[in-house]
């Protein structure tokens, strides 16, 4: 029984490695060409000229015929031509309101539109005409000190006017 099993086993390996190489991408030649034969044998019984015999082979490789992937497009690398304007350091920064505690923050530029209070982490929220101001102020040894400031559009993914908000934060605190 062992032995059948290996002929079974070996005839079957045969057979695949004989068919393997017909692939859906790739054309079989040999089948190609006995088609070729028998209409050049069929055209000749009939004394046409086939178009077979009119067409030049266009490579003179003797392998099936395989599309060759495209080459993609090179991506052209731009710099930015539009220059971003930086906003004069020596007028305003809003680094200096770190570490300022909630009272001079109040005295400064008032009181804020909207406060939130999450934990050890407290935020206000001053909206101007030109921006946005987010103070965040992290609590330390019972106080609530400043780390962090940023600016924002008043409009959802719109553009701000650094010098505008500047100037009118610096009205605010004169």
């Amino acid at each position: 029984m062992n032995t059948n099993f290996n002929k079974i086993i070996f005839c079957f390996c045969i057979v695949f490695f004989i068919n393997s190489c017909h692939t859906f991408e790739h054309q079989n030649i040999f089948l190609e060409n006995t088609k070729r034969i028998s209409n050049l044998e069929l055209s000749n019984k009939q004394g046409k000229k086939s178009e077979i015999d009119d067409q030049k082979p266009k490579d003179n490789k003797e392998m099936a015929p395989i599309n060759l992937p495209k080459k993609k497009e090179k991506v052209q690398k731009l710099t930015l031509q539009t220059k971003i304007k930086v906003p004069n350091v020596n007028n305003f920064n809003l680094d200096r309101f770190v570490n300022w505690n909630e009272e001079e923050i109040i005295k400064s530029l008032g009181k804020s539109n909207f406060i939130k209070q999450e934990g050890r982490l407290k935020n206000y929220q001053y909206h101007l005409k030109e921006c946005f101001i987010d103070v965040f102020f992290l609590k330390k040894n019972g106080v609530y000190l400043v780390s962090y400031i940023e600016t924002r559009p008043t409009i959802l993914n719109g553009k701000i006017n650094i010098n505008a908000c500047f100037k009118e934060i610096n009205q605010i605190l004169n």
